[in-house]
């Protein structure tokens, strides 16, 4: 009689927790619960009390993982001999579960559902897939402090660099760009394309919005080996819960500052190898263009929750273009200088630039170079073609004697469109392409 009057109770206290959490106990057609940010049932998104849709044992994984977070970080800091709180990782979560809930009303979406799958493009996926074989042996531990965002002090993930592939890294972003912005109907901007992660057994990341200006973004499966599926839960524009499932070639377009995403299931396999790149919009592909002298960028509402927020992170207001590490670590914001906005294609602000000061087309540096050498090394058409049009010549030649299309020549593809469009235009190639003679 005992056990069925606790069992009774254990069941009310259930039901109640369930409509205190909002819990639409609606099941999809193929018989599984839907569920939304809100619920928190795989995993805290919005609050740190879980449904118990999907088993009351949810709540006692998250419980843990937030307990070996705050004793990871302790440990790690006594090691150095620091003083900790020892609730750290409770304090930063709390901050990731106030991101969750005001971040996606307070930004512009561009996509009916914020997320699709669909397959890389072949030939890209081939070059990655090949620099990944080539180079997984040189992954190394990619996060040298933890947090809460992954169980890195249970199963530290890996990193393969693209640093120092550059020619890789320009294909990966020009193939990706205009399927992310005919998806988005925007002009895109490249802010990080950092490398390929190997996830490993028993990894947990808990779901999040990433930190703008990551806001276009593209998922690449380039390989795996798990005993089971890892699958990428995203909460779309319906707030509702996605689990999708990847394999090798797969890639997932999201948007990133918005959708929540995540894999707060623990991985079973040896590992699972992600590549994200991530992109700005900066300009509707249709329409009025944004003011590149606002202070907000284009994709915050204004007067929303989270603009304030946005603006104590970035006090100098908004830069255009800007480079930053993985979105848990602080933001590491290069200098927003000509080179590197040349380097990197950013067209709008250049052209900017070019209209407050006229005479940077023609600086050089001290070997000679310009920024239609620095455009023609990154294979950005779109800048070479600005370029011109402000008066510099096609064959300009550096201090050792190389034109554009010669630098093109060397760090591009045969069949690159840039080098397409120079022998277009006429330019010269006086066979001086070898990279050791630029």
């Amino acid at each position: 009689m005992l056990v069925i009057i606790i069992s009774g109770i254990l069941t009310t206290l259930l039901f109640f927790r369930s409509l205190d959490s909002n819990v639409t106990r609606k099941l999809s057609e193929d018989g599984s619960y839907i569920y939304t940010a809100f619920d928190s049932a795989s995993w805290a998104i919005t609050s740190r009390s879980l449904s118990p849709i999907l088993g009351i044992d949810k709540q006692s994984l998250y419980d843990n993982y937030v307990v070996q977070c705050n004793e990871a970080i302790t440990k790690e800091n006594d090691d150095k001999g620091k003083t900790t709180a020892p609730d750290v990782c409770t304090v930063m979560d709390e901050s990731r579960l106030k991101m969750n809930a005001n971040q996606p009303k307070s930004v512009f979406n561009y996509t009916k559902d914020g997320y699709t799958k669909t397959r890389v493009p072949s030939d890209l996926f081939d070059l990655i897939k090949e620099f990944f074989n080539k180079n997984r042996h040189l992954a190394k531990i990619e996060w040298q402090s933890h947090t809460v965002y992954h169980n890195a002090w249970i199963a530290p993930p890996t990193m393969v660099g693209l640093n120092k592939d550059k020619t890789l890294i320009n294909q990966i972003q020009e193939q990706i760009k205009p399927i992310l912005e005919e998806w988005t109907g925007q002009h895109l901007s490249p802010v990080s394309t950092y490398g390929i992660r190997m996830y490993h057994n028993g990894s947990i990341l808990a779901p999040h919005v990433d930190r703008m200006p990551l806001v276009a973004s593209v998922i690449i499966q380039v390989d795996q080996d798990v005993d089971e599926p890892w699958p990428l839960e995203v909460y779309g524009h319906d707030d509702k819960a996605t689990n999708i499932t990847m394999e090798p070639g797969d890639m997932v377009l999201y948007e990133s500052h918005s959708v929540i995403h995540g894999r707060p299931f623990p991985m079973i396999g040896n590992f699972f190898a992600n590549c994200f790149i991530h992109f700005e919009p900066y300009a509707p592909l249709e329409g009025e263009a944004h003011d590149p002298n606002s202070d907000i960028p284009p994709y915050i509402v204004k007067d929303s929750v989270w603009e304030n927020e946005w603006k104590i992170a970035n006090p100098d207001g908004w830069k255009f273009v800007s480079i930053v590490l993985p979105f848990f670590l602080c933001s590491k914001f290069y200098d927003d200088d000509f080179k590197t906005l040349v380097e990197y294609g950013n067209v709008i602000k250049v052209e900017a630039l070019f209209r407050d000061n006229p005479d940077l087309v023609h600086e050089k540096d001290e070997n000679g170079w310009t920024c239609i050498h620095e455009a023609s090394r990154g294979g950005h058409l779109e800048m070479v073609e600005l370029i011109l049009k402000h008066g510099v010549d096609k064959d300009l030649l550096t201090k050792t004697g190389v034109t554009p299309l010669n630098i093109a020549l060397a760090f591009l593809e045969v069949d690159h469109k840039l080098i397409e469009f120079f022998n277009d235009i006429g330019a010269k190639d006086i066979g001086r392409s070898k990279k050791q003679e630029l």
